[in-house]
């Protein structure tokens, strides 16, 4: 369905055997009931790893006993937020952030190489861009609330950390390939799951 204008669609959309980590559960899409079978209505079922395709990270990702999905602060999922081109190949480096006009209460989403192609219909990228460690607590002692990325994961485990023991809500696996740099407005809504550690979200972004 198409989104109303001026509002932009950052949501990589869920498909069947589309691009995962190699260590979780492939994507299924599939049909269960079929009226062409002679059911009543259509069903699908899918099957998925909660780090599919553009979802959030919950801090129980990373560390046991944290909070789930349910815990997220949906308000750092929301309001204005500044879409970030990284020029670095290899990495969301220390020296890139460093030049950023950050303010408390900052939401950053970095498009890198990775929004070059449609990276959700091939295969998975091991080489993709990741936040480095020591950018990664920058952004945090910066304040910044929210950050958000355009491939499944935001960087290593020190990056995670960073991050979400800080709070910070991460947004992964975005769809920027057709978003410019600037800034918007963010509407970031994941699902309300009991229990686990991440949730696919719809992302929208408004031009400010």
């Amino acid at each position: 369905m198409p989104i109303p204008a001026p509002w932009l669609d950052a949501t990589t959309a869920m498909r069947d055997q589309m691009v995962h980590w190699p260590d979780n559960l492939g994507v299924t899409v599939t049909r269960t009931l079929s009226q062409g079978r002679g059911d009543a209505a259509n069903v699908t079922e899918l099957h998925l790893s909660a780090h599919t395709g553009t979802h959030v990270d919950a801090p129980l990702h990373f560390t046991s006993g944290a909070g789930d999905t349910t815990t997220l602060d949906l308000g750092r999922l929301m309001g204005p937020a500044t879409v970030v081109a990284i020029k670095d190949p290899k990495s969301i480096s220390l020296a890139e952030v460093q030049v950023l006009d950050i303010k408390p209460g900052a939401r950053l989403l970095f498009k890198t190489r990775i929004s070059d192609s449609e990276w959700s219909t091939e295969p998975f990228k091991p080489d993709f861009v990741a936040l480095d460690g020591d950018a990664a607590r920058h952004l945090r002692d910066a304040g910044v609330v929210c950050v958000g990325v355009d491939y499944l994961s935001v960087g290593k485990a020190d990056a995670h950390h960073a991050l979400l023991d800080a709070g910070i809500c991460v947004i992964e696996g975005l769809a920027l390939q057709h978003i410019a740099p600037g800034e918007y407005e963010l509407l970031c809504l994941p699902l309300k799951i009991v229990g686990s550690d991440g949730a696919p979200a719809r992302v929208l972004l408004r031009p400010l």
